[in-house]
């Protein structure tokens, strides 16, 4: 049963509504984000979907359920039922013609759209791009396959000895990034780069030298890490003699990063617009998709919309026929919930206004009372029960009020002092002189919190007290003044004492049971004053 009216809330307020419509709002942005991505688009476009159909069902279910209560309602001539009608009408209406009407043409220019996007001229214009990127690239291998060779002649016209010279000069005439020269095993013969950190130069792979004892040249793109895009040119050395073995010279050429950017672009859109052209079909479905879900989204909300409306402008109404009802029978504690901050919240709030008046007028004498009774006879309980004596003073130092414990300490009656200062009591009572020369002392320095033990002679002996004080705060109601606690410590002080001599007699014993130990020590220092001053016996 207690689940019942939270079932009720949830069902019917606007979270559902609300959680709903951002979970569909996401789904629909992941679904249009997916259609830009051939690979998202095959793997999340169908759990989107599935999802987006989900709550469109659940929505569907929320707004069936209103619509059945708005019938049996409007059958019953249940107040506001008309009224919710033909929001709900209107609501349908206005939202329904435009959201067509866009939704309409919006299916045509998706249809245009797309089929523009694959225009034979756009797809001959891209494929005629990439061509031209390669053959430049092709164009420029070549010119550096020939710049190698003839490195290559000179290189065998060089001897061994002078083999790291000629590359230094062959790789800066010719702007290298990286001169090798190989013997036909691969062993390093002589390298000269241009990168001082690198320690050891390219080596040749397999493919290479496969490539090169077949007697032709090896041209290839080399991506290096960290260092970019090269090509790499390998040749056999040409009539080169050492002890009988031939020579390979290979040669690292950068490639201009405005040149290898301009290639991926083109490679990247080519990819690309396959892609796309493969999803062209599948890709005109999903968006004539997302287009009708936000159709049938816009519907659903105009229709929700109008049943939320409707429950805001009855709300109220009925509200205010109920609270009417119950003031008229006398009960002015009615307050009705605000349902906002229009015309009809300024109406309920004026009559929740109305009501409290009223019952703070009724009520008002009788709270006071009650509050006063009960603060009154709590301090009082509080004060006598207290050991400590506590008197409070106001800004005249008169005494406003006491607890029996004070009136017990001081032996006088307090409470016939009520409303005097405390100079009266000195007067009457000499023996509190000094108790009451004392709080003055500390009140005429104004000091915010004090201490002072204060020693008492009257015909019953001496008495010990430890008087505190500290200003009161001052409020609207009651002027500010001192509160003064004391306590008689008497007692306490003559047990210290009687414990301090009885650790001085207990000490006194010790040393009268045990006479020998102070003669013994006396012995010991003279005999060690002394000793090494007398003749030996």
């Amino acid at each position: 049963m207690a689940l019942k009216p939270l079932t009720r809330k949830l069902f019917s307020g606007s979270l559902p509504i609300v959680a709903l419509f951002v979970l569909l709002l996401v789904s629909l942005y992941l679904m249009s984000d997916a259609s830009h991505d051939s690979a998202l688009f095959s793997r999340l476009y169908t759990w989107l979907l599935g999802i987006n159909i989900l709550a469109i069902m659940l929505f569907i279910g929320l707004i069936g359920r209103s619509l059945w209560q708005l019938i049996r309602q409007y059958r019953q001539q249940v107040a506001g039922s008309r009224l919710t009608a033909r929001l709900v009408i209107m609501f349908v209406i206005l939202s329904v013609t435009p959201v067509s009407a866009v939704y309409f043409f919006s299916l045509d220019f998706i249809k245009r759209g797309i089929d523009s996007w694959f225009d034979v001229r756009v797809e001959q214009a891209l494929t005629d791009a990439l061509e031209l990127s390669q053959t430049a690239l092709g164009i420029r291998m070549n010119e550096l396959l020939q710049d190698t060779r003839s490195m290559a002649r000179i290189v065998a016209n060089t001897g061994p000895e002078m083999a790291v010279l000629t590359l230094n000069d062959l790789r800066s005439a010719n702007d290298a990034n990286e001169l090798t020269l190989f013997s036909r095993n691969g062993h390093i013969i002589a390298a000269s780069s241009a990168e001082t950190e690198s320690l050891l130069p390219q080596r040749l792979d397999t493919g290479t030298q496969l490539i090169l004892r077949q007697g032709r040249a090896d041209v290839a793109l080399l991506p290096l890490r960290d260092a970019g895009l090269f090509v790499r040119v390998a040749v056999a050395v040409p009539g080169a003699a050492t002890s009988g073995e031939g020579l390979i010279l290979q040669a690292l050429y950068p490639v201009s990063e405005r040149i290898n950017a301009l290639a991926d672009s083109v490679q990247s859109a080519f990819g690309r617009y396959r892609e796309v052209a493969y999803l062209r079909v599948p890709l005109k479905y999903s968006f004539i998709l997302t287009l009708s879900l936000v159709l049938l989204l816009s519907i659903m909300i105009a229709i929700w919309a109008a049943f939320y409306a409707a429950r805001r402008l009855v709300a109220p109404i009925t509200d205010l026929a109920e609270g009417t009802r119950a003031v008229a029978a006398g009960d002015y504690e009615k307050r009705l919930p605000l349902p906002g901050r229009d015309e009809l919240g300024f109406l309920v709030r004026s009559f929740n206004e109305m009501t409290h008046r009223i019952a703070l007028a009724r009520n008002a004498v009788q709270d006071s009372q009650r509050q006063a009774e009960a603060q009154r006879a709590y301090l009082e309980t509080v004060l006598g029960n207290l050991s400590s004596g506590v008197i409070t003073l106001d800004v005249h130092h008169r005494i406003r009020t006491s607890n029996p414990a004070a009136s017990y300490i001081l032996t006088l009656d307090l409470e016939e002092y009520r409303g005097k200062a405390l100079d009266d009591i000195a007067t009457e009572h000499p023996v509190l002189m000094t108790l009451v020369d004392t709080i003055y002392e500390h009140l005429g320095n104004h000091q915010d919190d004090w201490q002072e033990e204060i020693t008492l002679f009257s015909s019953s002996g001496r008495q010990v007290l430890m008087c505190r004080g500290t200003p009161l705060p001052e409020s609207s109601d009651i002027p500010g003044g001192n509160l003064i606690v004391f306590d008689d410590i008497t007692t306490l002080i003559q047990a210290q004492r009687n414990a301090a001599w009885g650790e001085v007699a207990r000490r006194l014993a010790h040393e009268i049971k045990n006479p020998l130990t102070p003669i013994q020590l006396s012995a010991e220092r003279l005999r060690h004053k002394y000793l090494d001053n007398m003749p030996p016996q």
